[in-house]
Formats: structure tokens, C-alpha cells, sequence
């Protein structure tokens, strides 16, 4: 099966999860909405329950990107994302490999605050996994995990708390890596609307 994230930019697919404004999902009244945003996203997804999908991202949020893994783990949907590179007029697949975090992992604990990319965030950015990724970089999911992993073994076990910068591929990456070093991971995204963030997790 072959879905794509968004009405955003049209292509040639089975259908789209989202449409193309974040806003006019169903009970979606401000960015924050996330019950809304999973609710809409499970009703989509659940046709497709026990099946393989693979998810073109061709446009959208990382927040909606973000609802969909956790939406297709929930209907146990292997799912594989697809990225588009503009550069080669061609999409590229990445593997998922995210499953949540052992039941206990960091649950009681405070999450540690980590940003995704230094120089891609609104406020302080001390605490980066990735210091940069260059150009040639931005495809290579095998570097992108292998950086994530040495920064999330410090935190094995543990919780975070990762401040979101919008480049999905990192995203996604530091998702495999927290399921191989057994991190769970409490996203965090900038509400433009309340200049505030607020927490996603992925593991309710």
C-alpha cells in the first residue's frame, strides 16, 4: 500500500493520510490538538491494520510524520517511510525500526533536555545530537543513527526530552537509535500560535 502523508503536494499514491492544512483535520482548533491529530490518524490508518504501508512524506509537519508511526505501531502496520530528495527528483526509503521504550524506562524521571540540530531552534541549544548535517548527509540515514546512538547511550534507559527542529530524516533516525539504546523520547514541538513548546510522546 502506498499512502502519502499529505494533500500538500499531489503525487501518485493510494490515498493521503492528512490533508493539506494541518488545521482542517477533524477537531484540530489550535496546534496543540495532538488527541485530535492521533484519533484522525488511527482512522485513516486502520484499513490497513496488520498490513505493510509504505508512507511518501510529501510535505507536511514532523508532527503529523511523528503521529503516523505512532498510529501505525498501534494497528501494527510495518510501515516504511519515504523521503524526497529534491536534489535527485526522486524519493528515498529509511527504515523503520522504532518500537516504544521497555514499559518503566524512564518513567519516573524528569526528561533531559536535547535538541535535534544545533542552529535550527528557537531558544538555547547547548545540548545538541546533532552538531550539524552536511548536504550529502541529509540522506544517510546509516550515518544519521549511528550519531544519534553515541549521543543516546549516555541516556540508556533514561528519558528525553528532544526539542524538534523539523528535519524529519534526523527525527526518525534518533527514534531507531532510542530503540536500540532503550531511551524514551518525549518530543517536543514549537507552537508559533503561543511561541511556547509543548510535549508529544510516543509511548501512550
Amino acid at each position: 500500500m502506498r499512502l502519502a502523508l499529505t494533500e500538500r503536494r499531489k503525487m501518485e499514491c493510494d490515498g493521503y493520510l492528512f490533508p493539506s492544512d494541518y488545521y482542517d483535520i477533524p477537531g484540530v482548533e489550535e496546534f496543540q490538538d495532538l488527541e485530535a491529530v492521533r484519533e484522525y490518524a488511527c482512522e485513516k490508518l486502520s484499513p490497513y491494520r496488520g498490513e505493510a504501508v509504505d508512507l511518501y512524506l510529501n510535505g507536511g509537519l514532523t508532527i503529523e510524520t511523528l503521529t503516523a508511526i505512532w498510529a501505525a505501531r498501534k494497528l501494527d502496520i510495518s510501515l516504511a517511510l519515504w523521503h524526497y530528495d529534491r536534489e535527485k527528483d526522486r524519493y528515498v526509503r529509511q527504515e523503520l525500526k522504532w518500537r516504544p521504550a521497555s514499559a518503566g524506562t524512564g518513567a519516573k524521571e524528569e526528561a533531559e533536555a536535547i535538541y535535534l540540530c544545533r542552529g535550527r531552534h528557537w531558544g538555547s541549544e547547548e545540548n545538541c545530537i546533532f552538531d550539524a548535517i552536511p548536504q550529502d548527509r541529509i540522506f544517510d540515514f546509516q550515518w544519521q543513527e549511528e550519531r544519534a546512538e553515541e549521543v543516546l547511550r549516555d541516556y540508556s534507559h533514561k528519558k528525553i526530552a528532544v526539542y524538534v527542529s523539523g528535519l524529519t530524516s534526523a527525527a526518525v533516525s534518533v527514534l531507531n537509535a532510542a530503540a536500540k539504546e532503550q531511551v524514551s523520547v518525549l518530543w517536543m514541538h514549537h507552537d508559533y500560535d503561543r511561541e511556547e513548546y509543548f510535549p508529544q510522546s510516543m509511548e501512550e
